[in-house]
């Protein structure tokens, strides 16, 4: 997968779907209900980011305009071009996704003794490893990280991404609404399980954002403490909702 590259296209294009709804009409999704919406809230983040909807299953509604912007997006992003590839990225994300990989490095990095480096050391055997000092400062980041919260440190990265893309499915026409809502609530479980509450969830998706991105999360976390202070909002819901 690439690089996040700049979302100001996507939004445009969801202003235009927006517009073009009301004349080409929409297939209403049901009434939302509070379990899809403790889904939506595990990428409510991105979804805002996009402009799009967190109410909504998939952040859009379900019309021939999404569909095909969710086919590009899709292709683009993930190289998803039909149900096969479709399910073999999401069971990438599940079975091992960045988190394998940042497991991996920090395993290198503790056995070469990183910890027992001062930061202007460690720093500087960083920046001759990845060739940039930015770089560096976030692999810093990232073995701090797995120091406080170990190998799993950035398992919501993967989880909360892997229910966005069921979302995204279902939009897209590779999975139905029920095939969506399903696998959602599935993977929603394991993010119970996994983690204590929203905060400690999107704690983890934020440093898996930063390790993959070797760019800050402050603006993602802004959005979400932002969605935090409204009315009806994923975050209001009680961590343990029963999901079934």
């Amino acid at each position: 997968m690439n690089k996040q590259k700049s979302i100001k296209y996507m939004i445009l294009l969801c202003i235009i779907g927006l517009i073009l709804c009301g004349s080409a009409g929409c297939v209403r999704q049901k009434k939302v209900q509070p379990e899809i919406l403790w889904v939506n809230g595990t990428y409510a983040v991105l979804t805002e980011l996009n402009g799009g909807d967190y109410t909504l299953l998939g952040g859009m509604k379900a019309n021939e305009f999404n569909k095909q912007l969710e086919l590009a997006s899709l292709e683009e992003w993930w190289d998803v071009t039909d149900r096969a590839s479709a399910d073999e990225t999401l069971n990438w994300l599940l079975d091992t996704g960045h988190r394998s990989d940042y497991a991996s490095l920090m395993q290198v990095m503790e056995e070469d003794d990183a910890s027992g480096l001062e930061r202007e050391e460690l720093a500087k055997y960083l920046s001759e490893i990845a060739g940039d000092e930015e770089e560096a400062y976030y692999l810093i980041n990232a073995y701090d990280n797995y120091l406080n919260y170990g190998a799993g440190a950035i398992d919501g990265w993967d989880y909360c991404r892997a229910v966005s893309l069921c979302g995204w499915y279902y939009i897209a026409g590779y999975y139905t609404e029920q095939e969506a809502l399903d696998k959602s609530l599935e993977i929603a479980q394991t993010i119970q399980k996994r983690f204590s509450s929203w905060d400690e969830m999107m704690d983890s998706y934020l440093r898996g954002y930063e390790y993959w991105s070797y760019e800050s999360g402050d603006a993602r976390r802004e959005i979400y403490e932002d969605i935090k202070t409204r009315d009806n909002n994923p975050y209001l819901l009680d961590w343990y909702l029963p999901l079934t």
